[in-house]
């Protein structure tokens, strides 16, 4: 039997963009390169957070940890959605992928114990930049960041020096 060889091709291509769902940060370290950042940012669609590393995204997650995090907004897209009232994708955490093994290190241990883990947020309409629930106050970069679907932890972070938009 005979295939036709664009049938067989654009299969193969719709199965090469399926990009896999896993749910913990150990099992997004098996479709990234540990040793390079990954920016990640959510994904309204899929109802997941979306990992991308070098322009691609490499796997969609429930709950991903980053290690030497930084918040960016693109203000660029932020004044689209705020002027077309439509979401894109604009705003990203970027960091290096660890296991929740890794947070829990005899030296780490005690250290994450002392300091709390604050909550932040990003909504394009309210804050100019990712935000501490608790202050209000833009955060720029913190040791580590525990992101989810719903919510985003952060701990030892930084609060941003610049005055926003």
């Amino acid at each position: 039997m005979v295939q036709d060889k664009s049938k067989v091709f654009q299969k193969a291509l719709e199965m090469s963009n399926v990009k896999p769902r896993v749910e913990t940060s150990c099992e997004v370290l098996e479709h990234v390169d540990p040793t390079k950042k990954v920016r990640v940012y959510r994904n309204l669609h899929k109802d997941c957070i979306s990992v991308r590393q070098g322009n691609l995204v490499k796997c969609h997650t429930d709950n991903v940890i980053l290690r030497d995090f930084k918040t960016i907004v693109s203000k660029k897209g932020q004044e689209r959605v705020r002027r077309e009232k439509a979401k894109n994708v604009h705003a990203f955490i970027e960091g290096y992928v660890i296991s929740h093994v890794e947070t829990n290190r005899d030296e780490n241990q005690q250290k994450l114990i002392d300091f709390e883990w604050g909550e932040l947020y990003y909504n394009p309409y309210k804050t100019d930049d990712w935000t501490e629930l608790e202050t209000g106050q833009a955060v720029d970069r913190g040791e580590y960041a525990d992101i989810a679907t719903n919510f985003v932890l952060a701990h030892n972070y930084l609060y941003s020096t610049s005055t926003g938009a």
